[in-house]
């Protein structure tokens, strides 16, 4: 089965930009090690000024299996980082909540994997900021149209939050899938469009755009060795 999560961490303000340069490669080592493990199938490292974002899918055998620990397989970039204080005590990459996708992965990895098999994908990452007091709002209404499963959107599409910052993974081309399997309407996504979706996203954190694209720093993928 496929599971999938993403994460956040803070880069320390003066080594955002000078990291050395095997850091990343180090890294990204570890998730084709995985990968080649049967324990992985993709890994995308993104950067926005001070802030990385992670999304991953595992294989597991049965939802219940402890998370991949994200901190043990990026330690290269521990000492660029800065901790986030959590319950039960600091870590580097702070786990996001879920609030959107269109599609939920196939047990079979094959079926899964199926269009990046037949078309060569880009692996886009994006970020956009919601204004702290439209937050329920849009979690709100997201959930409502994610339970509906009706609204079509590329199936490798993931979305999560963290504090009023929204991290956005999809691959293009495009496959335009809902989680119901079926060709009908959404009606949810008409209480959306009434919510007034403009008013959500602070546009000048975002340069303009609701969801801002970021780098890549890197991305690996089962698919990888077989293309």
């Amino acid at each position: 089965m496929i599971r999938r999560s993403q994460y956040r961490c803070s880069f320390k303000l003066l080594t955002a930009d000078i990291l050395p340069d095997n850091i990343i490669e180090r890294c990204q080592d570890q998730f084709k090690k995985l990968i080649r493990e049967g324990r992985v199938c993709n890994a995308s490292f993104y950067k926005y000024n001070s802030m990385g974002f992670l999304y991953l899918e595992e294989i597991v055998d049965d939802y219940s299996e402890p998370y991949l620990s994200v901190d043990q397989y990026m330690y290269d970039l521990q000492p660029y980082l800065k901790p986030w204080p959590e319950e039960d005590g600091d870590r580097y990459f702070a786990p996001m909540i879920n609030v959107y996708y269109h599609h939920i992965p196939e047990e079979d990895l094959e079926k899964w994997e199926l269009e990046r098999t037949t078309d060569k994908k880009e692996r886009v990452g994006r970020v956009a900021f919601v204004f702290p007091k439209k937050l329920p709002s849009y979690v709100m209404h997201h959930t409502a149209i994610v339970n509906e499963g009706l609204l079509k959107g590329d199936k490798y599409a993931y979305i999560s939050l963290h504090e009023n910052l929204l991290f956005s993974y999809y691959e293009e081309p495009r496959n335009n899938v809902n989680i119901k399997g079926v060709d009908e309407e959404s009606v949810v996504i008409n209480d959306w469009l009434k919510a007034d979706p403009e008013s959500h996203f602070d546009r000048e954190k975002g340069r303009g755009s609701n969801f801002l694209i970021i780098p890549c720093l890197f991305t690996v993928d089962r698919v990888d060795d077989l293309q």
